[in-house]
């Protein structure tokens, strides 16, 4: 791990993204004593229950590793320290050659039918688009795991960056918990039960909406998770969705230089089909969001009980939004640090064939039948 690496690791812990980084070292640091981590702890095995891994966009050096093309993969970091990640550590990437006899190693296990469901584990995050906990909470119980809470919570960066978003989201009902309390409403009582909303649902200034919402123990806490869920779908929509009519226009209009003719035809296809799988997958999103909004209506109208049947329910829907909700933020992210605003989108042939194919591959996923969950 070279010097710039370890300076941008060791900021991860404040500026991370939900999405991209899965810090378990972390996790051990802040509830490894806890009965609830000791309990259902993410990996079997200890050493991989100290590592942080990361989606990472491969270099042109790094691609070469991997006997297929890809453009990106799941990064495992071993921290020599968890305490100062500036150290650095040992990395592998999911799905590299050799990569169960390696990661036997890195964790000095020699049986391997012990390992294998951990192994199992890593590659089922290599297959998802994001490390979001709402999608990752439900994929894993798919799967037949289900590790602590402790370890689906949203990053203190996106928390922060939240905040305001969510207590404009929950100030009707903050009008309606308090309206019958000495207390007045306003726009600072709502701004501090969004943050306690989203870091610590069980704090007692949530008593008026555990109230309101007529749940109560873990019951509560599945529904607070599921409503935070969409609190953050929907915080994640409007970041990108201001940006989306400027992204379909420029891949669109984007410039292809050294390209034969045909090959521009097929390119040209290529971008009206990714505009179109965008737009259905944006329109998917939205419609899910909408049922949320609908739910919600009722419960700033005093009618609890529809909206807490909608949120038991709700975790089921997480994969499919999980899902378009990372694959979405993937291509918005990609293409603004490909083409900062400004800058007149470039490409050479072969990089637009490469890069579009990648986009419709992962945007056609999304929309291709599937199996029904076990």
């Amino acid at each position: 791990m070279s010097d710039p690496e370890r300076r941008s690791f060791n900021l991860l812990r404040e500026s991370a993204s939900t999405t991209r980084v899965l810090d378990l070292a972390t996790v051990v640091e802040r509830f490894g004593d806890t009965p609830e981590w000791k309990a259902a702890p993410f990996f079997f095995n200890e050493r991989l229950n100290r590592t942080i891994i990361l989606k990472h966009a491969l270099r042109p050096n790094e691609r070469s590793i991997f006997r297929t093309y890809r453009r990106n993969a799941t990064k495992i970091v071993f921290p020599y320290t968890v305490e100062d990640l500036s150290l650095g550590g040992e990395v592998l990437f999911i799905g590299e050659p050799g990569f169960e006899r390696a990661i036997a190693t890195k964790v000095m296990s020699r049986d391997a039918a012990e390992l294998q469901p951990d192994i199992d584990l890593l590659e089922l995050l290599d297959t998802l688009p994001s490390f979001d906990p709402f999608l990752l909470r439900e994929r894993l119980r798919q799967f037949g795991r289900e590790p602590a809470r402790c370890y689906f919570e949203i990053s203190a960066a996106d928390t922060a960056r939240m905040t305001k978003f969510v207590s404009d989201e929950i100030a009707s009902l903050v009008d309606l918990a308090v309206s019958n309390q000495k207390e007045p409403s306003a726009p600072w009582l709502a701004r501090r039960l969004a943050d306690k909303l989203m870091t610590d649902e069980t704090a007692e200034s949530l008593s008026p909406l555990r109230t309101t919402l007529h749940l109560s123990g873990d019951a509560y806490r599945e529904g607070v998770f599921a409503w935070k869920g969409f609190l953050y779908y929907k915080w994640t929509a409007s970041e990108w969705a201001s940006r989306l009519p400027d992204l379909t226009r420029e891949i669109l209009t984007a410039a292809i230089r050294n390209v034969a003719r045909e090959d521009l035809a097929a390119i040209n296809v290529a971008r009206k089909r990714i505009v179109n799988l965008l737009t259905a997958t944006v329109r998917d999103v939205q419609a899910s969001l909408q049922s949320y909004d609908s739910a919600y209506r009722q419960l700033a109208a005093g009618k609890p009980t529809a909206f807490r049947d909608f949120l038991i329910e709700a975790p089921k829907m997480f994969t499919s939004i999980g899902e378009a909700v990372g694959v979405i933020k993937h291509i918005d992210s990609f293409w603004r640090f490909r083409f900062p605003q400004g800058r007149l989108p470039v490409m050479e042939g072969f990089e637009a064939m490469d890069l579009f194919q990648d986009f419709e591959a992962t945007l056609s996923g999304l929309h291709a039948p599937r199996a029904p969950a076990p």
